[in-house]
């Protein structure tokens, strides 16, 4: 079974480099949507967005997200996120492209049982890596380190009741990996 898996892995990767195209140029538009996992929802919910260079080298990108999660006990949560971010590619290695990057965001959600809902902050640096499939097909991952603040945290106060209160998180928080289709320049 290994040396299947090894065989199958083999083939995709020699695929993928000789199929591989050149990369986005300044003025390229492409879709997005991207998966993560994350111990806050803003910074790396599954998302849709949009990516523009605005050089060479450079790129913006916007993303909203949404998430709802129904555990097989309890009640229904979900989430929104709302995000914007830069990205400086360094030099290319052949059709991977590594970046550094910043991002913002901003995301609610609600709260099982209703109650005060719950909306974060978030400031983010990035370093990922783009890999150019084609000039119009893309796959790229990357991790955040950050800072997130998010309002109406449940808690319970010294006198034993219930209370909301601020909670703030400095770290690695999240990966993501993204899919982008580039549709012209």
């Amino acid at each position: 079974m290994k040396k299947i898996a090894l065989v199958l892995i083999a083939i995709f990767v020699i695929s993928a480099v000789s199929f591989a195209g050149d990369m986005a140029k300044s003025g390229s538009w492409g879709v997005q949507t991207s998966l993560g996992i994350a111990s806050s929802p803003v910074m790396s919910t599954n998302s849709l967005g949009l990516k523009f260079w605005i050089s060479d080298n450079m790129a913006i990108r916007a993303e909203l997200g949404y998430l709802s999660y129904t555990p097989p006990i309890g009640d229904a949560t979900s989430g929104y996120a709302i995000g914007g971010g830069f990205e400086y590619h360094m030099t290319p290695m052949g059709n991977l492209s590594p970046y550094v990057g910043i991002e913002l965001g901003y995301g609610g959600g609600s709260v099982p049982g209703g109650g005060d809902t719950q909306s974060s902050f978030a400031v983010a640096g990035a370093w990922g890596a783009e890999y150019f499939f084609a000039s119009n097909f893309s796959w790229a991952g990357e991790v955040q380190l950050g800072y997130v603040s998010t309002s109406n945290v449940p808690y319970t106060d010294a006198n034993g009741l219930p209370a909301l209160g601020t909670e703030s998180m400095f770290g690695t928080g999240s990966a993501t990996m993204t899919i982008s289709w580039y549709i012209g320049q």
